[in-house]
This record gives structure tokens, C-alpha cells and sequence, in this order.
């Protein structure tokens, strides 16, 4: 991976521009959606009864273009790779307010994990695509977790799905609802909470148990609006083969 100072300007540029054009394309595609929000109350609550701290959002990285637009202008911390396409993710998020830490598992993933922590306790809020930067898709990394455990930060895990959408064949089979379709925005009914005394082990058992959980709901969001009769994707009953072998999706 080459780092950002190794760059040539004229790249700086062209990421510059293409963020600026991707936010335009954004909200000229996006603003036409209509968009049905489930649990939200969980995040109303918990920032009701804990002003000013923080909380973390946790999803996959195959939703990552709407939720730059959901959350656009709060003032989000996210971490984006220290690679020529987490470059292009730093610019286009920055476009949309939010507040960029760059790096990755391969690369600084560490010392970019440290930096987003002093956020969360001073009340930021924020996240990261869990499964990033390479997968394998719907497979989280530790990372979230150890940042939970340290900031003191509860998890909240978040999923959308769309009616009708395009599916990009990349790694983490990217969508991106389609002008005018039908969005499925769902929150957890639960909080993960990381202790901070959390062992290596019982890390693991919380990140198992976010996996589990963000596959849950995205079985559910997927089905969502082929399943009549339902009003909440949270209805809908989910086979526990999705949380053995997410394929099911």
C-alpha cells in the first residue's frame, strides 16, 4: 500500500474533484428516495439519557454509499484506508461532513484506532463498515470492538436494504438504490456494550455477536419488501442458517 504522502499532487486533485462530483450525484439520486426508518429510538434513548457521550454504528461495508448520505452534516468520525480507494472514501465523506481518520488493518490500523477514541468520549459519534477494507464480506474485523472497550462507546448495529437497487459485483457486493425506490433504514433493538476490562476471548464473543446481529438484520431488510404483510423488517422470522453462512442472503 503506498502511503498518502508518497502521492502526486495532481491525484490530491482529482480526488478532490471527484468527491465534489459524487456528492452532487448523491444527492441527486438519493433525495428522491423515500425512506422508512425502524428503532430509531434506540439511538434517541440512549443519547437522551447519556448526553454527551458517545456511540459507535456498525455495518457492512456493501451499504456504504447511503449511509455517507444518511449521516451526512453530524459530524461523524469515520476510519477510511490509507489506499488509493480509501482515498476516494476520505474525500467523499469529508464532502458530506464528516470527519475523517484514515487507515486500515493492512496499514496504521492501530494508531487509526487510538485517534477516533479521544471522539467518542467527548461525545462524537460514529463508525465504521466493519467488514472493510478487503473482507471477506460479512465477516467483521476486531476493530470496532477495541474501540468500544476503550471509549467507553456502546454499539449500535445499523443496516439498509432498497426495493430496487443496482448490485456492483465487488467483494462486498455493493448496492446502490436506484432514483425514486423504496429504502428499509433498521437499527438493532439492542445495544452491544464493551466492557473495559473485556479479555481477548470475550472480544471475540462480542464481535461473533455483531456479526450475528448485522446479519440478522440484513436478512431481514433484504426481504423486507417481498414479504406482504409486514410492516417491520424486525417481523420477520430469520433461519439460523443466515448466521452460519451468510450465502443465504
Amino acid at each position: 500500500m503506498t502511503p498518502l504522502k508518497k502521492r502526486k499532487p495532481w491525484q490530491h486533485a482529482v480526488y478532490y474533484l471527484f468527491s465534489w462530483l459524487t456528492r452532487f450525484l448523491f444527492a441527486l439520486m438519493f433525495c428522491t428516495c423515500r425512506v422508512q426508518v425502524f428503532g430509531r429510538e434506540i439511538e434517541k434513548r440512549y443519547q437522551k439519557e447519556n448526553p454527551g457521550k458517545g456511540l459507535l454504528y456498525a455495518s457492512w461495508h456493501r451499504g456504504l454509499t447511503f449511509f455517507i448520505y444518511f449521516y451526512r452534516y453530524k459530524n461523524f468520525v469515520v476510519m477510511a484506508s490509507a489506499s488509493k480507494d480509501g482515498e476516494l472514501a476520505a474525500q467523499v465523506t469529508k464532502r458530506h461532513g464528516w470527519v475523517v481518520v484514515r487507515g486500515s488493518s493492512s496499514y496504521r490500523g492501530s494508531e487509526a484506532l487510538r485517534e477516533m477514541v479521544p471522539y467518542f468520549k467527548k461525545g462524537y459519534r460514529g463508525g465504521l463498515v466493519v467488514d472493510a477494507p478487503r473482507g471477506p464480506a460479512h465477516v467483521s474485523k476486531i476493530g470496532i470492538i477495541i474501540v468500544s472497550r476503550m471509549a467507553g462507546a456502546p454499539i449500535v448495529p445499523v443496516i439498509w436494504s432498497a426495493d430496487r437497487c443496482w448490485l456492483l459485483k465487488t467483494w462486498d457486493r455493493t448496492i446502490i438504490p436506484k432514483p425514486f425506490s423504496r429504502i428499509a433504514f433498521v437499527y438493532a433493538d439492542e445495544l452491544i456494550q464493551v466492557p473495559r476490562k473485556a479479555s481477548r476471548e470475550e472480544c471475540e464473543q462480542y464481535r461473533q455477536l455483531l456479526d450475528d446481529t448485522l446479519n440478522r438484520l440484513m436478512y431481514q431488510t433484504d426481504h423486507f419488501f417481498g414479504t406482504p404483510g409486514i410492516k417491520d423488517p424486525r417481523q420477520i422470522e430469520v433461519p439460523e442458517a443466515v448466521l452460519k453462512d451468510d450465502s443465504a442472503n
